[in-house]
């Protein structure tokens, strides 16, 4: 069984445990293990408390939220979330979230999109959970 495969299927396995039951909380091992690899447009998902809010950026002409989230207490990552493609995430400091996106490594901790729906991308793409609401 190829190495592409078995983490095809442990993502599965994630995701759909992930989305049964509604609050369970994703493991955070893929997403710190890519931020020490330095690898980026890995997919992930994860979860943290809400550091900050920070103001909006528009990427590729589409107004995106930003949340700044600890994972663990070890590295801080901006989720961006776009607030076109699906409903703004109503987070506050302090709030945990759980997502699932793409990631893109930096040396600040890395920045994780594509937290939308999208039948193309593993898992049917991306979403963000906070208070039992998915927002995707």
């Amino acid at each position: 069984m190829g190495m592409h495969f078995r983490v095809l299927i442990i993502m599965v396995l994630v995701i759909g445990f992930a989305g049964c039951g509604g609050n369970a909380l994703p493991d955070n091992a893929r997403l710190l293990n890519a931020f020490e690899q330095g690898r980026t447009g890995v997919w992930v998902s994860g979860h943290g408390t809400v550091a900050q809010l920070i103001g909006d950026e528009t990427v590729a002409g589409e107004i995106h939220q930003r949340i700044v989230v600890n994972i663990d207490g070890s590295v801080d990552v901006i989720v961006r979330h776009s607030a076109e493609s699906s409903q703004r995430v109503p987070a506050e400091q302090g709030d945990t979230v759980a997502f699932q996106g793409r990631y893109e490594w930096n040396g600040r901790g890395g920045v994780i999109g594509h937290t939308h729906h999208d039948p193309e991308q593993p898992g049917d793409g991306g979403w963000i959970r906070h208070e039992g609401t998915t927002y995707d």
